[in-house]
């Protein structure tokens, strides 16, 4: 069997030019950007803004993504600020403690005073007191009678972290004057008004 093959009358240039003269006509028309060999002229420039718009409007919405994230986050520690007060209102408001704190000197004091049958426990955090300070715990009633609760001898760790002592006194928390920290020689570091 033999192929069949037919050669156009015309050489193989001719035929490149006449497809391409043929997508010219209508209603093959180009538009004239089609035609242009390179970039137009200011493209380049056109590029650069449209570039540069797309990184300003990426960077603002960064920002507002930012600043959303911020007043949220503060949001939220406001919230659990709040709340800590709250609950911590009614786990104290039943029971009868007192809260009462002091600051004086960088030394620092926050006592919680439970009442009991005619005397008073005490939780107290004490903080800014100079290592290997000899101090005591000094409750004093609204007569001005002077009970120790407790003594020690600071540490190191305490003028950044503080320490917490419990102790008892004789005095019922409605009498209770204040508490103190004082030096063995009698020097008043911090006070707290009851």
């Amino acid at each position: 069997m033999s192929a069949d093959v037919r050669v156009p009358p015309w050489p193989p240039q001719e035929s490149e030019l006449n497809e391409t003269t043929m997508h010219l006509e209508p209603p093959f028309d180009l538009p004239p950007e089609a035609a242009l060999d390179g970039p137009p002229e200011g493209g380049e420039l056109l590029l650069q803004r449209t570039l540069g718009r797309v990184r300003q409007e990426k960077a603002r919405d960064g920002r507002r993504r930012q600043g959303l994230a911020v007043v949220l986050s503060t949001s939220l520690l406001a919230a659990a600020l709040a709340g800590g007060v709250v609950i911590g209102r009614e786990l104290t408001a039943g029971s009868g403690d007192v809260v009462v704190s002091g600051a004086t000197g960088g030394a620092s004091l926050t006592a919680v005073i439970t009442p009991a049958e005619g005397w008073s426990r005490l939780r107290v955090n004490v903080g800014g007191v100079a290592a290997g300070s000899r101090c005591r715990l000094v409750v004093t009633d609204v007569a001005g009678g002077r009970f120790v609760a407790g003594s020690w001898v600071a540490a190191d760790r305490e003028g950044g972290e503080g320490v917490t002592l419990d102790g008892a006194a004789l005095v019922a928390v409605g009498d209770v004057g204040s508490v103190s920290v004082e030096t063995v020689d009698g020097r008043v570091l911090v006070r707290a008004r009851g």
